[in-house]
């Protein structure tokens, strides 16, 4: 499975919090505890755009990654 274009709607679902999913990849989960901490403190939509862009980028980045595989599979099945 291919990383899902950012556009797709699970991606904001996920830094939301609204979507949980229990990660494999320590580097996409250490990144994303940040992430949703900081849309937390602020939702606005340039703040969620932004953490979307950056848990999209580790993900493109570490494509090959067995864990990162696995994750995304968990998460977009």
């Amino acid at each position: 499975m291919g990383v899902p274009p950012s556009s797709n709607s699970r991606w904001k679902e996920i830094v939301t919090g609204k979507k949980t999913y229990t990660l494999k990849f320590l580097a996409a989960k250490i990144l994303l505890g940040r992430l949703m901490r900081n849309v937390k403190a602020d939702g606005s939509a340039d703040n969620v755009s932004k953490a979307v862009a950056e848990l999209h980028a580790i993900y493109t980045k570490n494509a090959d990654n067995a864990s990162a595989k696995e994750d995304l599979q968990t998460m977009f099945g």
